[in-house]
């Protein structure tokens, strides 16, 4: 068994104890807990199994609405975080840009339900593109070479491995790959970023599973003269962009790593059928038991309302999702700004 990381990058001062890298053996990273391997019989069933909640899923057309105001991309003086839909969202820190995950076009098979009002051809002024894993609906190619094309990008900041499937559609831009506990090299951008761990895998085709690494990110914007510092407070705002992950005990241990976490970005939809989904993506119930492992002052649910790529109706993770908060006396802690409408962080 290899232990794989990047060498010339460090790890956080909170990571775990005697961690050494992520786990590699036989063309494939490993698990160091909940180990998963998806069943084609699974998916089989999957198609072919009626849907319970078919009609009801037919008749909820409801999609996130979008708002068509793009003049917080002329303002380079204030924080803010835009949801473009899916997992992808553009945040501006400090007046730098980060984009995450820019699907924001149709799939093979799959159309986009909603889009922001712009292509990904016409994004401008990013300065570094992020990564979380290589899964379609978060890595495209025709998106990522247009991107890399019309912006200054700085670097592009992804998992272990990432680069075998991206190196050839960027040219010479930077690519900086990490392991799970490490930091990326945007701290002159007054940003420390963390890749972390998520409950999920990567495959493209059909005998490449988890040939790349997959994972999570948290930004912490830094205050003045907390560039270099290690400690976690020297923050003065903290993002975490939870990926694609199921359930899992990682998320209170990134609470732990970094309390005070600000907002919590975690995917509430493609959840059913439970046999194919639960090991993929969290549902709602499980979402919101993770925004409250992560002891966050806010939650952010996304993954949702933008492709159908499950059983569940349109509709029903946002609603879920409500209903938990208000239940829990939360229902102001629950952000669902429209796609393409900016949230201020102060």
């Amino acid at each position: 068994m290899q232990y794989l990381l990047n060498p010339d990058l460090p790890l956080h001062p909170r990571a775990p104890e005697g961690w050494k890298g992520n786990p590699f053996a036989d063309k494939e990273f490993k698990y160091d807990r909940d180990p998963f391997r998806p069943d084609w019989t699974m998916v089989l069933k999957m198609l072919f199994t009626p849907n319970p909640l078919r009609a009801e899923k037919k008749a909820d057309t409801w999609t996130p609405e979008v708002s068509a105001d793009v003049t917080y991309l002329e303002d380079r003086e204030r924080d803010w975080v835009v949801w473009l839909g899916h997992a992808c969202f553009l945040m501006q820190f400090k007046g730098v840009r980060f984009l995450i995950d820019p699907q924001l076009t149709d799939m093979p098979f799959i159309p986009r339900r909603v889009f922001p009002p712009f292509s990904y051809e016409d994004i401008r002024g990013v300065d570094y593109l992020l990564l979380s894993h290589d899964h379609r609906d978060h890595v495209d190619k025709k998106c990522i070479r247009a991107i890399v094309a019309n912006n200054p990008i700085r670097k592009i900041l992804c998992p272990l491995r990432l680069s075998r499937t991206i190196g050839g559609w960027v040219g010479d831009t930077p690519i900086e790959e990490a392991a799970w506990y490490q930091q990326f090299d945007t701290e002159a951008a007054g940003v420390r970023i963390t890749f972390l761990p998520s409950r999920h895998w990567c495959r493209r085709g059909l005998t490449d599973f988890n040939r790349s690494l997959w994972g999570s990110f948290m930004f912490e914007v830094l205050g003045a003269g907390t560039q270099g510092a290690e400690e976690v407070k020297g923050a003065k705002q903290t993002i975490y962009f939870g990926g694609d992950s199921a359930e899992t005990s990682y998320w209170s241990e990134i609470g732990t790593m970094f309390p005070g976490i600000d907002v919590a970005m975690l995917g509430i939809g493609a959840y059913r059928p439970d046999f194919v989904m639960k090991e993929n993506h969290a549902n709602p119930a499980e979402a919101f038991q993770g925004f409250l492992d992560l002891k966050a002052k806010l939650w952010w649910p996304m993954h949702h309302g933008t492709y159908d790529l499950s059983n569940e109706p349109a509709s029903e993770p946002i609603r879920w999702a409500e209903r938990l908060m208000g239940e829990a006396g939360l229902e102001n802690r629950l952000l669902q700004p429209a796609v393409n409408a900016p949230y201020y962080l102060v």
